[in-house]
């Protein structure tokens, strides 16, 4: 099944074939790259990403796709649109094969439905995001397989700002792959991409980036396979290959989850009453926060979803403590109601769990998981996290150096209290 949403990846492969020689050679063309044997070939796809100052976007994309063997064919059949349903709107203008004959078949309606993602149905409670699934029809051996889909906003995740990332396709053949992203002129953006194949427009009061890109050859490298899945497990990805974002810096973005969790961390008369509960008779500080974060990492089953998948904003203190279950901010907001009931200062920290963060580039979908730190007199941060590691050892201190940005981003944002 192929995901038509999202971000693909990229690595850049030129493919030259050296002619031979004879004694005497003539100058002679490049012999034709021979991709008979490859699954399918992306012949085209175009991106097309438009935002405006209120931080709506509208998202077009074209592809076509020669298909040429049965797995081609099980890659292929089956297309998933994904789309976040309280924010989002899917449009799929047309998928249709063109048959080696010459003939056309239009896959209907009908072949569209309407789905709940993964994700969704193991926590319906935390996720909104959905996939219209595409049941190819007709698709065979040597076909050309086109679509065409459009996405907008119906309400934007945080008004007044926007943000973007993107991989070109590593997978397969990509003859022509190309991508166009639209900002208001006046705006500042941070733009980060690659740059040989970089070219900026201006136009009606717009600002147009666009990239193009093609991988020529399909390799497999088990070796880089096995790196990727190590990296993976060590949140060491590299970035994307082309980030926008319309935050200027990790003040903003901090400033900006404060003021959706500030409400959601107020002790309420139930917190206090079990934080009192929980530490009743202890007077050491360390006593206090190892045992009402053992209580919410080992009491409360943990529901694991990446931060920005369906909400952003976490669920209030109260119902979590009801619930008995919660994702990483909102176990954090627990903790952190819990702590405060206690008399403690904390911090949210928004961390990545894939890949190195960007301190240049601020941006919400930069930080994948939440985690709690609180000042400590020896200079450091504690850090209590939600992680297996953790709930394992218990409470650490981390060092100034562990995603420092994220830190001093939530220091400089938060009242002192």
């Amino acid at each position: 099944m192929i995901r038509c949403w999202g971000a693909f990846s990229l690595t850049v492969a030129l493919a030259t074939s050296l002619a031979g020689r004879a004694q005497t050679p003539p100058l002679r063309p490049p012999a034709k790259d021979d991709y008979s044997r490859e699954p399918a070939i992306i012949e085209q796809m175009s991106t097309r990403i438009a935002f405006d100052n209120g931080g709506s976007f509208t998202r077009d994309q074209t592809s076509r796709v020669r298909v040429q063997t049965d797995a081609g064919i099980k890659q292929w059949g089956l297309l998933s649109f994904p789309f976040q349903s309280a924010t989002q709107i899917v449009e799929i203008d047309y998928v249709r094969v063109r048959k080696v004959d010459g003939s056309t078949i239009v896959t209907p309606a009908d072949n569209i439905q309407d789905l709940d993602s993964e994700i969704t149905r193991s926590a319906p409670f935390y996720s909104d995001l959905r996939e219209k699934h595409v049941a190819v029809k007709g698709l065979g051996n040597g076909d050309i397989l086109e679509y065409e889909a459009h996405w907008h906003t119906t309400k934007p995740l945080i008004p007044g700002q926007f943000w973007f990332q993107y991989n070109f396709h590593r997978d397969g053949i990509v003859l022509d792959e190309r991508l166009e992203i639209k900002m208001p002129a006046e705006r500042a953006v941070k733009v980060k991409g690659p740059q040989a194949t970089q070219t900026i427009r201006m136009e009606a009061g717009s600002r147009a980036y666009t990239w193009t890109y093609s991988r020529l050859q399909s390799v497999k490298d088990p070796e880089s396979d096995q790196k990727n899945e190590i990296d993976t497990a060590l949140g060491r990805l590299p970035s994307a290959d082309v980030q926008i974002s319309s935050f200027q810096n990790w003040e903003e973005v901090g400033r900006w989850y404060w003021n959706l969790q500030k409400d959601r961390i107020e002790p309420t008369p139930a917190i206090r009453a079990k934080a009192s509960e929980l530490t009743k008779g202890m007077t050491d500080d360390d006593a206090k926060l190892r045992a009402l974060y053992s209580f919410v990492s080992t009491q409360y089953r943990y529901i694991g979803i990446a931060f920005g998948i369906g909400r952003y904003q976490p669920h209030a203190a109260d119902d979590v403590l009801s619930n008995n279950y919660g994702d990483c901010k909102d176990k954090h907001t627990l903790l952190a109601s819990l702590l405060q009931a206690s008399g403690f200062t904390i911090y949210p920290a928004l961390i990545s769990s894939s890949w190195k963060i960007d301190p240049w580039l601020s941006a919400a979908w930069q930080r994948k998981r939440c985690r709690l730190a609180r000042h400590h007199a020896g200079g450091c941060a504690l850090r209590l996290s939600n992680d297996s590691f953790a709930q394992q050892a218990g409470i650490g201190y981390v060092g100034r150096e562990i995603d420092s940005a994220t830190l001093h981003a939530r220091r400089s944002a938060f009242p002192q209290h």
